[in-house]
């Protein structure tokens, strides 16, 4: 999946998110990115999703009351 970017601009890091190809055949299945709450509002790329918005979920998760900005 490395080097294949798509269209759309990561809301963090205003890379182009990755493309998620089909491990058998090769074919784009999903080009949109992931989900970027709670860091922004919009889409990100692979590493982005990986460093900053997983690790706050999961830290959301683990303190209810805490705001994530």
């Amino acid at each position: 999946m490395k080097g294949n970017k798509g269209l759309i601009d990561c809301c963090i890091c205003e890379d182009k998110v990755d493309l998620h190809l089909h491990p058998i055949n090769g074919e784009v299945y999903w080009d949109k990115g992931h989900n970027a709450y709670p860091i922004k509002d919009g889409r990100c790329c692979n590493d982005c999703n990986s460093k900053y918005v997983i690790p706050a979920r999961i830290y959301a998760i683990n303190h209810p009351d805490a705001v994530i900005h």
